[in-house]
């Protein structure tokens, strides 16, 4: 499954250099190019940034030469009943994938505001309509909880230089900086258990029962083409099938956990939690690829 928001997708190389330190995935060209890497895996983010001040760069797509400054401003103490890590600001939305640079990426925004402009009509066919000064506080926050979220009772706070063993692997779906910074709160490697493939584009049956329904189609902020299904009636005193791709509940995931992230009542949040586990659980259960009798969903 492909990140499908606007950012970076993890297409290209990457490196997080603090200073005169290179972190990334090691490759064996590096020595070739006497480029001195180290493995960026189960590296706890309390050894690269220690106190306020400290800081370091994300370097990602060496062709566009994307730079990003990262700098610890303030270790505050976690809030109770708060999921971390999350988003609590920014500003404007992030350049779509391989908009060629700084650059290039101002000249895709003035062609495609400009409509008398001669490339603006190819500017809107690469990614359709594009919102610069959109910040999607929303998605960046489903998709940290999506990445990081495991059953309510061991969801807790962990502030910075509380590293816990069992980190996992990079989650689909989060772009490589947020996957790094995952398993540098996390530190260490969780093994899974194997997925079932299924063939691209099969749908899946996510059961829920009327309250559940009721929840997402009334109170997330989930897209028209994944509640539309939802608006079918089932039997009375039976729970709603509703058949999602592995992409569509990927989306839905993160839509619940945007809400479950920003109820303010605990049996509400609870809820909200219940049916992502449904969510989450097909998504850890299968996986996309060659189809076969034995793991063909039924």
């Amino acid at each position: 499954m492909k990140k499908k928001s606007e950012g970076g997708e993890d297409y290209h190389l990457h490196d997080f250099v603090v200073g005169k330190r290179v972190y990334s995935v090691p490759d064996p060209e590096d020595d070739f190019h006497e480029r001195k890497v180290m493995d960026e895996k189960g590296v706890p983010l309390h050894r690269v940034i220690e106190r306020v001040g400290d800081s370091f760069v994300y370097a990602y797509d060496f062709g566009d030469d994307w730079q990003h400054d990262i700098l610890l401003e303030a270790i505050l103490l976690p809030e109770p009943d708060t999921f971390y890590p999350r988003c609590i600001a920014g500003a404007r939305n992030g350049p779509p994938e391989d908009a060629g640079g700084p650059s290039g990426y101002a000249d895709y925004l003035e062609a495609l505001a400009d409509p008398g402009h001669e490339r603006h009509v190819e500017s809107l066919a690469w990614r359709g309509p594009f919102d610069p000064e959109a910040f999607p506080l929303d998605q960046i926050d489903a998709a940290l909880k999506r990445a990081f979220y495991r059953r309510p009772q061991a969801k807790r706070a962990v502030p910075i230089g509380d590293a816990q063993p069992g980190a996992g692997e990079a989650k689909p779906g989060v772009d490589r900086l947020t996957n790094f910074l995952l398993n540098a709160l996390r530190g260490g490697a969780t093994p899974a258990l194997p997925k079932k493939r299924i063939a691209p584009g099969t749908s899946l049956p996510l059961a829920l029962t009327d309250r559940e329904r009721d929840l997402i189609l009334k109170y997330s902020f989930a897209e028209e083409e994944l509640t539309r299904r939802l608006r079918v009636v089932p039997p009375r005193g039976q729970p709603a099938l509703v058949r999602y791709t592995l992409d569509e509940l990927d989306d839905l995931a993160g839509w619940v956990a945007s809400a479950s992230n920003h109820a303010e009542d605990g049996k509400l949040q609870q809820e909200w939690e219940a049916i992502y586990e449904k969510i989450a659980a097909l998504l850890e259960e299968y996986t996309e690829g060659r189809e076969s009798a034995k793991n063909r969903p039924s």
